[in-house]
């Protein structure tokens, strides 16, 4: 059993954990825009309700209207190595603006659950990365 891991190693770990991330932006953000409406106007009316923390509608609908291309735009950019730490730091800044939305409509297992999502986003942070995605660079 190696003392430790190789560096090649763990560039393909941050591979596959950059891959996951890709794949949730751009799988949540084609479905939003393909929902008919139906994810606006389900998260608009949730945050209408009678809750602690009341924002103006014009604002919720604004940012919720801008979700999906925030989601497919972190997606995209998060396949490029050149941009790839600025693509998670907006990926934290996403998730954040997620979870505080989830916080304002007392979704406590919602909240909760975005943890795993800032996980993500630490591996990919903190893990080196190849400079390509079709070769394998060596220790």
């Amino acid at each position: 059993m190696p003392a430790s891991i190789s560096t090649t190693t763990l560039k393909d770990a941050e591979r596959l954990v950059r891959i996951v991330m890709i794949t949730i932006l751009l799988t949540a953000g084609i479905s939003k825009l393909f929902s008919a409406g139906g994810f606006l106007q389900y998260y608009s009316g949730l945050f209408q309700t009678d809750l602690r923390i009341v924002l103006p509608a014009g604002l919720v609908n604004f940012y919720l209207s801008l979700i999906p291309f925030i989601e497919i735009g972190l997606g995209l950019a998060l396949l490029s190595h050149r941009f790839k730490q600025a693509a998670v730091l907006a990926w934290f800044a996403f998730m954040l603006s997620l979870l505080l939305g989830h916080y304002i409509l007392q979704e406590w297992s919602a909240v909760n659950d975005m943890l795993d999502y800032f996980f993500l986003g630490l591996l990919s942070f903190i893990l080196p990365n190849h400079q390509s995605w079709f070769s394998r660079d060596s220790d």
